[in-house]
């Protein structure tokens, strides 16, 4: 594989046409972007990022924050220096966290990469386990070194190579993230987790986008022969027209090894234009099998609706009965997304409803669930909860301002029962059959404001001077309250949104 890589990098090496390349940036940095994609819906797929970017569309970053970091149309080796320090106030203490490293760019007709190498070391805080489900974690970073402190030092090696095999297909793969949907949150596949090893083949033809993404992920919440699970996805995305866009989602887990045989990377899941379910069930597999679906509506070029569905299991006749059945794993997504409100460029705003039902994305043991290092992979309160968030925006050349609002209700586990809220633990020891309900177990009714301001110093790593405040207010179902406020101050360099807000 690395000799492949490596000829594959000297032969268009020297090329300088036509490019494509993965794009990167929380949701202040994209906005140009997304608008300019969400608006030309007939022609664009917004399904699935980083988004591929080609050089012919180089007026998308000749607006706004763009104009600081445009990307010039040659061929081109670039070495980036990045860095991140920051210090969260939190009633108990103060906690620094720092990263800093290198970045190393290199895109031409053909070839393309983007690495980071560097180093990352801090601490977790309260906010991010006051009501968690026992899953010591660092947000986006991964497991905690030191449990004690919830303390983490890992080094940073994270990037992509991505080659473009013709006009309609392109080949990458490395250690980074994906996400699927049209969400803030995804029911799909989220960037909330670390990053994970993958490998991605991205076709795009006609009106039609079709991804198939294969994954490496890792888990200790249970013991087993192995710490690896392996993961295959496809993603199907159909623009019907200019206003209206369809999409279909599958994805299937399993574990590396087990009691009969050391799988490794199942070949049955490795071909791209298979539907799992029957290979599932030719093979007399238990594997973790997901199905979605999803629909967009664009109103006009300033506001879209969208809705997603995740189903894990189910059986009709158990759901026409209304019987609260255990199997009838599911979750539904609602969002609207507004664009330079009331004319006002740079103006923006999300409002979005999500709900999954309790044991979803769970399996017998977490070696076949759809999680990585403690984390979902989907949503990050992973199931049996509900919650309305708000996001209002405002991005302008180098500065921006949000405000988020999140009310959310979920259950956790109380007195050793498992009511289905926490993914990692097996659904073979669920409370009972019948009578499963939303919320259900010790009812968390959490809000959560979070207001920052950032300005953009590095355009091209991101790097920003910000200033943050995240305020949670959250009581269980006997009246404990737990009420944070946390000040985030100092700067940062981020490929992804960030997400403590959960």
């Amino acid at each position: 594989m690395i000799k492949f890589i490596i000829k594959i990098a000297f032969i268009f090496f020297i090329s300088n046409f036509y490019c494509q390349q993965y794009f990167f940036g929380d949701n202040h940095l994209k906005y140009v972007l997304e608008k300019n994609i969400y608006s030309n819906s007939s022609s664009q797929h917004t399904i699935s990022q980083p988004y591929l970017i080609s050089s012919l569309e180089r007026d998308i970053f000749q607006k706004g924050i763009w104009e600081y970091g445009s990307i010039k149309d040659t061929s081109k080796f670039t070495i980036l220096p990045f860095s991140s320090l920051s210090q969260a106030s939190i009633p108990s203490s103060l906690k620094i966290n720092y990263a800093a490293g290198i970045q190393l760019n290199f895109k031409s007709s053909k070839l393309s990469t983007q690495l980071r190498l560097g180093y990352q070391a801090g601490f977790g805080n309260d906010l991010n386990h006051n009501y968690s489900n026992d899953n010591l974690l660092i947000p986006s970073v991964g497991y905690v070194d030191d449990s004690s402190k919830i303390s983490y030092n890992k080094p940073i090696f994270q990037g992509l190579i991505s080659y473009k095999i013709n006009k309609y297909i392109v080949l990458s793969g490395g250690s980074e993230k994906n996400k699927f949907g049209d969400g803030y949150r995804s029911l799909w596949l989220s960037e909330f987790a670390p990053i994970y090893p993958f490998l991605k083949l991205e076709s795009t033809f006609w009106k039609v986008k079709y991804v198939n993404l294969w994954s490496m992920h890792d888990d200790r919440h249970s013991t087993g022969f192995s710490n690896k699970k392996w993961a295959s996805s496809h993603l199907l995305s159909y623009n019907v027209n200019k206003w209206l866009n369809l999409s279909l989602f599958e994805s299937v887990v399993w574990q590396d090894k087990d009691t009969l045989i050391n799988r490794g990377p199942d070949i049955n899941y490795f071909n791209p234009f298979i539907f799992f379910r029957p290979v599932e069930y030719g093979m007399g597999s238990a594997d973790n099998s997901l199905l979605g679906a999803g629909l967009k509506l664009t109103f006009n070029k300033h506001l879209i609706a969208y809705s997603n569905f995740i189903l894990d299991e189910f059986l009709l006749s158990e759901l026409r009965n209304s019987t609260g059945w255990w199997g009838n794993k599911y979750g539904l997504q609602f969002g609207l997304k507004l664009f330079d409100i009331l004319n006002l460029e740079g103006l923006y705003s999300i409002f979005e409803y999500n709900s999954v039902r309790p044991y979803t994305y769970s399996h017998m043991t977490s070696k076949q669930n759809y999680g990585h290092k403690n984390h979902s992979l989907a949503h990050p309160l992973q199931s049996n909860f509900k919650e309305f968030l708000v996001v209002l925006g405002y991005q302008k050349n180098n500065i921006d301002f949000s405000f988020q609002y999140h009310n959310q209700l979920f259950g956790i586990d109380s007195s050793g029962i498992n009511f289905g809220g926490n993914m990692f633990n097996s659904y073979v020891d669920r409370n009972g059959d019948y009578a499963q309900f939303t919320g259900q177990g010790n009812l968390v009714r959490q809000n959560i404001f979070i207001t920052q301001f950032s300005y953009l110093l590095v355009p091209l790593t991101n790097t920003k001077l910000f200033i943050q405040l995240n305020m949670r207010r959250a009581k269980d179902i006997i009246g404990l309250s737990k009420d944070y406020n946390m000040v985030n101050f100092g700067v940062s360099s981020s490929l992804w949104q960030n997400q403590k807000d959960y």
